[in-house]
């Protein structure tokens, strides 16, 4: 068999035509008739036959060069993109007014799909099945994903190992980070909704005001944050505030929302219990009463320990492989796949110069000269990881 990462090289120029394409047509969420209709018609061109769900992702089998009773190889690129207005300064933005792929999964699709087209030129040894999927960034895509296709319903939990990429806008291109155990945060979703009489803007005595109960929730927020954070690290922010509409009322009502992200079972529930104790007393304190809604987000991504490992071998020296001190408090949901399989999830370095916008900002770019090195991981891991000869 040639050597995997010559094949991944030698359609470096192939992907990065497919990235322009998909970076210009971002979609959102679960439903991306475009992106599905796209990763499927490449597949097809390659005499694949996929399988397609409208809002749970294209999969196709690739079967391996010989027969074998090893583990299927279950390789995922994620497909949704962000509801933000690009500002990233690239040649070729998105063509979507509102929608960009923040987040690299323009690069996750294009190398997934040179990996199909060099497993179709030059079968892996084992049998593999290629996952595209939906509506990774808020809407659980993986989990519809996981339960619709055949290829992977079919599939028991202990014949499969999962393995997935993630590019990061500020870490050196083509350097790939590991880390076992806990790789990416649990996440969650707050939202605390506020309700008061409402008055004239001039009399603030006479009625509680939902902004200052807001303003004092997230004051009070970030300084528990800080002392629960002292033995482990977690992240309590406000992303978004809906109060008030005009400059002469105290409005009667009006919302908050917000992510969590923590590293253990044991600091989530204490973030939680902080974060419903702190909006009832903070809103009580000013007159205004406050519910808190929590949606369960995703659980954490964990790292099989043996697993990385024998990424660490299969690398050798091909790439800059560093250990993440650190779990990422980014929250991703191949964390579903790793609750089914044995497998990992790695970082893959993508800065372009001295960009520092990282992943989901509206300046984000990604440098698509890692495609190579992202397609070669997953031919490498489609052949089972085999220890790298020098």
């Amino acid at each position: 068999m040639s050597d995997r990462w010559s094949q991944a090289a030698a359609l470096q120029d192939w992907m990065a035509d497919h990235q322009r394409t998909l970076h210009q047509q971002p979609e959102v969420g679960l439903e991306l008739p475009d992106t599905h209709a796209y990763v499927a018609d490449v597949l097809r061109g390659l005499g694949l036959e996929p399988e397609v769900h409208p809002r749970a992702g294209v999969t196709v089998a690739i079967p391996p060069a010989a027969p074998t009773d090893e583990p299927t190889v279950v390789l995922r690129a994620d497909m949704d993109a962000l509801p933000v207005v690009e500002r990233s300064g690239v040649e070729h933005p998105s063509q979507r007014d509102g929608a960009m792929h923040a987040c690299g999964h323009d690069l996750h699709m294009a190398m997934l799909l040179g990996a199909a087209r060099a497993l179709v030129e030059h079968p892996p040894a084992r049998p593999v099945v290629l996952v595209f999927q939906p509506g990774e960034e808020t809407d659980r895509g993986a989990v519809p994903t996981l339960e619709s296709h055949a290829a992977l319903t079919g599939l028991a939990d202990e014949a499969a190992e999962a393995f997935a990429i993630h590019v990061h806008a500020t870490w050196p291109a083509h350097s790939v980070h590991l880390r076992p155990g806990t790789f990416m945060a649990y996440g969650d979703w707050f939202r605390v909704d506020y309700r008061g009489p409402g008055a004239h803007a001039s009399q603030p005595h006479l009625a509680g005001n939902p902004v200052v109960a807001a303003a004092e929730l997230v004051t009070h927020l970030r300084d528990a944050v800080a002392e629960l954070a002292a033995d482990e690290h977690l992240v309590a922010t406000v992303t978004e505030s809906l109060i008030g509409n005009t400059v002469n009322v105290i409005p009667t009502d009006g919302r908050v929302r917000g992510t969590l992200r923590t590293l253990s079972a044991d600091k989530r529930d204490a973030l939680l219990e902080t974060l419903d104790r702190l909006a009832t007393s903070t809103a009580a304190d000013v007159g205004v009463e406050a519910d808190v809604t929590v949606t369960e987000g995703y659980p954490a991504v964990v790292n099989d320990a043996a697993y990385v490992e024998r990424v660490r071998a299969a690398i050798g020296d091909r790439a800059d492989v560093r250990d993440m001190a650190d779990p990422s408090m980014v929250i991703e949901d191949f964390a579903y796949f790793l609750h089914r399989f044995g497998g990992a999830m790695v970082y893959l370095g993508a800065q372009v110069g001295g960009r520092t916008g990282f992943n989901h900002a509206a300046d984000a770019v990604f440098d698509p000269a890692v495609l190579a090195t992202g397609a070669a991981l997953h031919l490498l891991a489609a052949d089972g990881l085999p220890p790298a000869t020098t």
